[in-house]
């Protein structure tokens, strides 16, 4: 997939529900991210931009912005990635520090019902309102993911919106997840309010200001 064709499914996601279509991906074509730094103490499984390729000149960047934010509820390592496109809707990703992302795991489960009364796989989207979208706080969330080494790790939305759709295919090819996990193997798309679109970053973390987390966890694992 291509990142102008991701660009567009992001600028139709509007249009897409009014229509009332478009559950999954449907887009033949996800952004390739740049390579970046993987969480000290991670073996070896390549972060996004290497497994899936560095983009050329005004890649990512000229169609979103990327934030980031680590040890979730200060679990080590734990991090998530969210693009933000230009039009508000931002795609919820692992960042390449994630312990799924680290060579070892495998991935057994992945499950959207995240209580007894509540699966995202139940979202249903119409209108240009986002009539019906499940609301998600910062915390809330999107899914769990089981490992074959016991582990259990719970993907969180990390910013305010409305649950545009999740990504239904890592279900039935959970690799995805980890050999694209910037494109192909992203978790859900969320779309914050409006008047919320420019304060929901705050709390977390640009490129750069990452990238020195995962310095300081490399030096102080040294």
């Amino acid at each position: 997939m291509c990142l102008a064709t991701l660009d567009n499914k992001c600028e139709g996601f509007l249009r897409v529900s009014r229509a009332g279509a478009g559950r999954g991906p449907g887009c033949r074509c996800w952004g390739r991210l740049p390579p970046s730094s993987r969480c000290a103490g991670g073996a070896g499984r390549a972060g996004p931009g290497m497994a899936e390729g560095a983009a050329g000149p005004g890649g990512a960047e000229r169609y979103f912005t990327r934030w980031y934010k680590p040890d979730v509820k200060g679990r080590p390592c734990e991090d998530f990635c969210v693009l933000q496109h230009s039009n508000r809707i931002c795609v919820i990703t692992l960042a390449e520090a994630h312990p799924l992302l680290q060579s070892g795991k495998t991935i057994k489960n992945i499950n959207y019902q995240i209580s007894a009364n509540c699966s995202r796989l139940q979202n249903k989207v119409s209108g240009k309102s986002k009539r019906g979208a499940q609301f998600l706080t910062e915390l809330a969330p999107l899914c769990r993911i089981s490992s074959s080494d016991g582990e259990e790790y719970t993907i969180y939305s990390c910013i305010r919106g409305r649950l545009i759709e999740v990504n239904e295919n890592i279900l039935s090819n959970p690799a995805l997840l980890q050999e694209k996990p910037s494109t192909e193997g992203y978790i859900a798309v969320v779309l914050p309010k409006f008047e919320e679109s420019k304060s929901i970053t705050q709390g977390l973390l640009t490129q750069k200001e990452y990238e020195e987390v995962l310095m300081k966890r490399h030096s102080s694992a040294s």
